[in-house]
């Protein structure tokens, strides 16, 4: 008598995505600022995947802002004080500027005043007030000499956008 075989689960192939380094900021931004912000995390994640440069670490920030406080919807406050803390971290030297037409430096201080909540109050008090929760903007303006100070990916010698082909799990 023959041993029934296991089932094969089917392995996710990868699919071809286009994207431009603006679109999804902007897109990022809407996200995060409609509460929905894992995926916003998984928006950025996208060009931080494929940028090499300093400003990665920007991206980086920003990713782990939307995480922590996907921690902080969940009630998570460990997850929630660690993600605020590193993600600050990592913004902190685009502060000064508007880096790629984010901005930075209102993120960091309701990050840091949302910590200050998690710290004494516990993440869940986090929503309940509004000026806790940073608003992430993102303003094209002068994108193209940020993109040429930065040599950020997905852009031309001009600071122009191109539309970047990237590899993403298909989801079908």
């Amino acid at each position: 008598m023959s041993q029934p075989q296991p089932t094969e689960r089917p392995r996710r192939g990868w699919v071809t995505k286009h994207i431009t380094v603006p679109a999804n900021l902007a897109q990022a931004c809407r996200e995060f600022n409609s509460r929905r912000y894992y995926e916003c995390h998984e928006t950025l994640e996208e060009i931080w995947q494929e940028e090499e440069g300093d400003v990665r670490d920007l991206y980086k920030g920003l990713i782990q802002i939307a995480a922590a406080f996907v921690h902080i919807t969940r009630g998570n406050d460990r997850g929630a004080r660690r993600l605020l803390g590193t993600g600050a971290s990592y913004l902190e030297p685009y502060r000064s500027e508007r880096t790629l037409g984010i901005n930075v430096d209102e993120i960091c201080r309701a990050a840091s005043a949302a910590l200050a909540v998690v710290e004494s109050a516990g993440s869940l008090a986090v929503p309940t007030d509004p000026a806790r929760v940073p608003v992430y903007r993102f303003d094209p303006t002068g994108l193209a000499a940020q993109a040429i100070h930065w040599r950020a990916w997905g852009f031309d010698r001009e600071g122009a956008p191109l539309t970047m082909p990237i590899q993403v799990p298909d989801e079908g």
